[in-house]
């Protein structure tokens, strides 16, 4: 590995002015600089990551964030609150486990055995057992999933809250058929969500009719165009994700029903970007996931340093109504 030493003995400049160049920082000549850059690319120069950190007064940290799905939206913002809460003082790992639960078992472990400093999964679906292998050795921020062991700290919306505003303002403006276009059972969130959407259902006298049906666009798309196929009527549609209920409505316009005045329509999460630009644009249910991806990463720091006896955050949602479920 090429070391400072080799660039400043084949360009004659001391070390700190090689490593001064290398930072950007320092006051040199502009050809001074230039000629360290050039030797450095020649050689093959690529910086220690962790010599520099052990050299620097401020600690680095290397974060493991561990995700389902790095295409969803969602899951973007997330990535953006942790980084803005690392700022400099850390490197920040991405790992996309496909919603596989075996790939995200072995990228927790192999997260662990190569050095990181802490981890933080998003929408896991792991048993708690693994989570508390792992957290005996790192901290571990697990996101949406509520897990009780010793240097974890759990990250949740109220989700039975806000499927139960959903659902409730979907029975207010009229709606008698409702269907919950619901996620997997074995995710902790997809639950919550499920029960949130039976409370206000029962609560109204209705009869509740749960689809599981997953977390994509095509997921949505295709459990309605099924439904509608199968002459099943409903008048509302109540959405596991924003993803979820764009499907929905592209099956519900394909077979000539219109939204709001057939089927009303409410998605989670309220990704402004998707939920303003569709026509009609989309209730939702908000989340503040960048705040809440900014206080995963500022727990996970706090445990690194020994600083936290937090266990669990909960966010309160909120509902934003827009042309997908007005008033009839």
């Amino acid at each position: 590995m090429v070391k400072l030493r080799d660039i400043a003995q084949q360009t004659g400049y001391s070390i700190s002015t090689v490593s001064k160049a290398l930072s950007g920082k320092g006051r040199m000549s502009d050809e001074t600089r230039r000629n360290i850059l050039s030797v450095a690319k020649n050689l093959g120069y690529t910086p220690d990551f962790y010599a520099k950190s052990m050299a620097s007064k401020t600690k680095t940290f290397v974060l493991g964030l561990i995700v389902p799905d790095i295409t969803n939206p969602f899951f973007a913002y997330l990535t953006r609150g942790v980084e803005r809460a690392c700022g400099e003082t850390c490197l920040l790992v991405l790992m996309d486990s496909f919603r596989s639960l075996h790939r995200e078992e072995q990228l927790i472990r192999t997260a662990r055995f190569y050095g990181v400093n802490g981890i933080v999964v998003g929408n896991s679906r792991v048993n708690d057992e693994l989570i508390d292998e792992i957290s005996k050795y790192v901290p571990v921020v697990i996101f949406d999933k509520e897990c009780k062991c010793d240097n974890v700290v759990s990250i949740v919306v109220d989700n039975y809250y806000g499927a139960y505003l959903a659902t409730k303002h979907l029975v207010e403006n009229g709606c008698k058929h409702i269907i919950h276009f619901g996620g997997t059972q074995e995710l902790y969130v997809s639950l919550q969500r499920a029960q949130g959407y039976e409370a206000a259902i029962k609560e109204s006298g209705l009869k509740s009719h749960i689809v599981r049906v997953g977390y994509t666009f095509d997921d949505g798309y295709k459990a309605a165009k099924k439904l509608l196929n199968e002459r099943n009527q409903f008048d509302g549609a109540f959405c596991m994700n924003d993803l979820v209920a764009l499907g929905v409505m592209k099956a519900l316009k394909e077979e000539g029903k219109k939204v709001p005045e057939d089927v009303a329509v409410v998605g989670f999460d309220d990704d402004k970007q998707l939920c303003e630009v569709t026509v009609p644009s989309l209730s939702s249910v908000r989340q503040p996931v960048e705040m809440m991806g900014e206080t995963a990463g500022k727990m996970l720091l706090e445990l690194i340093n020994g600083q936290s006896n937090t266990k669990k955050v909960i966010f309160s949602p909120s509902l934003v109504v827009r042309d997908s479920s007005a008033r009839r």
